[in-house]
């Protein structure tokens, strides 16, 4: 009994280290756009994911967006849906008598931190996210592109905002109010319209993490 008391005994406390999450959304654009509805750009495609989504290809998206919102085998940046069903199939969209429609793309360009008050570290990460509601169900897409570190002052993170205290991990649902529960394509929209350059604090998130 003694050799196991004393391995015990000699395990090293472990620390938490307190590592705090922000987004920071830094522009959002929103444009008109006409899209073309029909077999060839109103689809259920398996591409990129394991079920069947309902997605439209938008081709302005190459052009109105920083990140590439194309899956594979597209042929144009599309957005989606989530998985294809009874309420939400290209029969729901396509409309022989109406081949086109104008919609309104947001696309928002969101910094998120990630910082390690004890490390004194910051990560940070560009989201893009693409919302356009066509014909009553509502698209979305998202691409991330990992910036690296920078500074710890520079973190958003190193200076607790208001709401700071907040508990709710970043994917719970309902954490980023925008965000329609799609689950799929991702998508770019706005094209040269109105850029508003917004520096709201959109999501805090604190957790836990065992050094």
């Amino acid at each position: 009994m003694r050799p196991l008391i004393f391995a015990l005994l000699a395990v090293p406390a472990v620390a938490a280290a307190d590592t705090t999450y922000v987004e920071t959304v830094v522009t959002d654009t929103t444009t008109a756009v006409d899209l073309k509805l029909d077999s060839s750009t109103v689809l259920c495609s398996s591409a990129d994911y394991g079920s069947l989504f309902l997605k439209v290809l938008i081709p302005d998206l190459a052009r109105l967006t920083l990140l590439d919102h194309q899956n594979i085998g597209a042929g144009a940046p599309c957005v989606a849906a989530g998985q294809c069903r009874t309420g939400n199939m290209p029969s729901d969209i396509i409309d022989p008598a109406h081949p086109t429609e104008r919609v309104d793309v947001d696309v928002q360009e969101v910094r998120a931190d990630e910082a390690d008050s004890t490390a004194q570290t910051c990560t940070t990460t560009l989201f893009e996210r693409v919302h356009v509601t066509i014909r009553g169900i509502q698209f979305f897409h998202e691409r991330s592109l990992p910036l690296g570190t920078r500074p710890y002052s520079d973190c958003a993170t190193s200076s607790p905002a208001a709401g700071s205290g907040s508990d709710a991990p970043a994917d719970d649902p309902g954490t980023a109010p925008s965000e329609p529960k799609s689950g799929g394509c991702n998508t770019a929209g706005g094209a040269g319209g109105l850029l508003a350059a917004a520096t709201a604090l959109v999501l805090v998130r604190r957790r836990r993490r065992l050094t």
